[in-house]
């Protein structure tokens, strides 16, 4: 395995600014956290920031660069921390889970929607409005109007003094919770419109993007159209790997946070690889040396053998892992048909029981495994 550190792409040189897009994602938001860290080091810098839900709380925490400050609220974030109930929830990690159905339908009933007012609390010691109007960053969000049933696009330009807070949490607005956001209007999270708003940055005229992906959801009206932009695209392999979006847990947040930094390194070229991280341009090596098709195996035998993935390998280092996992899973693979053989009635059954649960070929992989290729 290699240390990654600090990278730096501008060797003394100022990198020109992007647009950022920030996509909606609740708790997976953690996952913009790292990113960002990654960014900061890299030394990249933003002209205009758009986000839906917890990516425009995110954006106004970038555009006032406070790093330290978006930590300390993602570390007290939670779903208790953020509602006040008359009862308990039955499953205080899972808010919409159906054990805690009768006490949120309780809420709606008797005071008309649960009262985030925490929620607002949390953000205010947090983001400092005044420190976002000054950064020279303009901040846009997305949200969802219930009065007329259509999307509003909202620069920071639009909003009154002293309540900025209000419009973040009016993009952030799911079902069932009292109302929050502008006094006398209703509002809805924007991400039932467009989840990831590069359209809103593109017709502006900004064509130099970073988008930050952390949800399948795309919204009713989601354009992904980058005819002539340049995109840097920055999103897990798989995102359910990112979990729930309401899952709080300190293990989830050490988990999105460091893939969000991999990720963002991998996508401005300092790490390589597909499901892994590599080493800058070691991925591409491998690819020389073994093949795309038997890399592609090599990978994806690794997930299946349970191989870590949130590490930097060179390439010696991850093939030596992936021999080691996958002879003990050819042991025990091995020791399974010998008993299967010893079995009169279920013998053939268990004998045509795939190696990998997947029933994936990984001929090209063990070839490598084998040093069959060279």
């Amino acid at each position: 395995m290699v240390e990654y550190t600090q990278f730096n792409l501008t060797e003394g040189k100022t990198l020109e600014k992007y647009g950022l897009v920030l996509a909606g994602g609740g708790a997976k938001g953690v996952y913009q956290l790292g990113a960002w860290k990654a960014m900061r080091e890299i030394g990249v810098r933003f002209s205009v920031i758009a986000g839906v839900s917890i990516g425009s709380i995110n954006g106004a925490l970038i555009a006032s660069d406070c790093y330290d400050e978006a930590k300390e609220l993602w570390r007290e974030a939670s779903i208790d921390k953020g509602i006040n109930l008359s009862s308990e929830l039955k499953n205080p990690e899972k808010l919409f889970s159906i054990r805690n159905y009768p006490v949120l339908l309780k809420e709606v009933w008797k005071n008309g929607g649960i009262d985030a007012s925490p929620t607002r609390d949390l953000i205010s010691r947090f983001i400092d409005e005044e420190k976002v109007r000054k950064s020279g960053v303009d901040l846009g969000m997305i949200t969802f109007s219930l009065d007329d049933y259509s999307s509003k696009e909202i620069f920071l330009k639009d909003i009154p003094d002293g309540h900025l807070i209000d419009y973040l949490l009016a993009s952030s607005k799911i079902p069932g919770v009292s109302n929050i956001g502008p006094e006398g209007e209703r509002f809805l999270d924007g991400g039932v419109y467009d989840n990831t708003p590069v359209e809103m940055l593109i017709k502006n005229g900004y064509n130099k993007l970073i988008v930050v992906d952390i949800s399948n959801l795309k919204g009713i009206a989601h354009r992904a159209d980058f005819t002539n932009s340049q995109i840097v695209y920055i999103r897990p392999n798989n995102v359910d790997e990112l979990g729930a979006a309401f899952d709080f847990s300190e293990e989830m947040y050490e988990k999105r946070i460091k893939m969000g930094y991999l990720d963002a390194q991998k996508a401005f070229g300092l790490l390589s690889g597909r499901l892994y991280y590599f080493g800058k341009g070691v991925f591409r090596k491998m690819v020389d040396k073994y093949g795309a098709e038997a890399c592609k195996q090599l990978e994806e035998m690794a997930f299946e053998l349970g191989v870590e993935t949130l590490k930097v390998y060179e390439a010696d280092d991850f093939v030596e892992e992936v021999k080691t996992l996958y002879s003990a899973h050819l042991e025990d693979y091995n020791k399974r048909q010998e008993e299967a053989e010893q079995k009169r009635i279920y013998g053939q059954i268990i004998k045509r029981i795939p190696m990998f649960k997947s029933g994936k070929d990984y001929t090209e992989a063990v070839a490598v495994l084998d040093n069959i290729i060279e």
